[in-house]
């Protein structure tokens, strides 16, 4: 990752932990004095005064996540690194790769280091781990699971689910990883005789959460 984008999430890292980690939005807005209203989308601006814009038609979930990506923006605005990060990459790609920089540091607000090590510690890298971690976080699954993929990089890591005979969605550190989204998969024992493996049953289609690791 590039320069200035590592110095965005080691200064969020730093902000966060100055505020025990809180990971309610809406206390942390209080404790970095970020002022919520109500609009027709969801934005941010440091200001001064910072000020988040929420939209009031989110799922609970999803606003959560949003909320934090929401003071990620304020917080890389606040180090001036905004424009750094967009020159990391080309021109077409700014803008991608900035909120890219953005929702690696919300799902760090969210879900911070020392959440995922205490669930990993309890569960080790399991499906339950990443069902305690959403549990706890309050997030979607597709957040937790990416969030529990990516928490140790040095760690190579792929997380499945699987339903209707097909991976359904899928995060992986992995560079020698070959599995991908959409990916046929009608018995997933079979097809990851190693990975840790827990299926759902009472969901309205089953489904099976599988971690792989090396």
């Amino acid at each position: 990752m590039r320069r200035a984008s590592l110095e965005a999430i080691d200064r969020a890292a730093r902000d966060h932990a100055a505020v025990d980690w809180e990971t309610d939005p809406e206390r942390l807005a209080q404790l970095w004095k970020v002022r919520i209203i109500p609009g027709r989308e969801d934005s941010a601006t440091h200001g001064p005064p910072s000020i988040i814009t929420r939209r009031r038609d989110s799922y609970a979930p999803r606003q959560r996540f949003t909320m934090h990506h929401e003071h990620a923006h304020i917080l890389i605005q606040k180090y001036g690194l905004e424009d750094a990060i967009k020159e990391e990459v080309d021109e077409d790609d700014a803008q991608a790769h900035l909120e890219a920089v953005v929702n690696w540091i919300a799902a760090m607000l969210v879900m911070p280091d020392i959440v995922v090590e205490q669930v990993i510690k309890q569960h080790g890298m399991t499906p339950l781990a990443i069902l305690e971690l959403q549990a706890q976080a309050r997030v979607s699954f597709a957040a937790a699971m990416r969030r529990f993929a990516f928490s140790d990089v040095d760690r190579p890591t792929t997380v499945v689910l699987c339903g209707e005979n097909y991976i359904l969605d899928l995060a992986s550190t992995d560079p020698y990883n070959r599995l991908h989204r959409y990916q046929r998969m009608p018995d997933a024992r079979a097809a990851l005789p190693h990975a840790e493996l827990l299926t759902i049953p009472d969901h309205y289609r089953p489904r099976t959460i599988g971690v792989v690791t090396w």
